[in-house]
């Protein structure tokens, strides 16, 4: 992905998957309590939702320049 201009830290490919599932698991939970959506935190869905939440954050970013 850095080939492609995605600024990842260095070393950032040795804990990418410890990451991704601590993001899914925050998801996961909050689902579950504000929404009272019971999902593990292992489904592809949830990677859809942080790749939402990601770009909605990146959009706004780029409106306020």
């Amino acid at each position: 992905m850095r080939k492609m201009g995605v600024p990842y830290p260095d070393g950032y490919e040795n804990i990418a998957n410890s990451d991704l599932d601590k993001q899914a698991k925050q998801i996961s939970e909050k689902l579950a309590k504000e929404n009272k959506i019971k999902i593990s935190s292992d489904k592809e869905i949830l990677a859809l939702v942080a790749y939402l939440q990601r770009l909605g954050k990146d959009i706004k970013l780029q409106d306020k320049k």
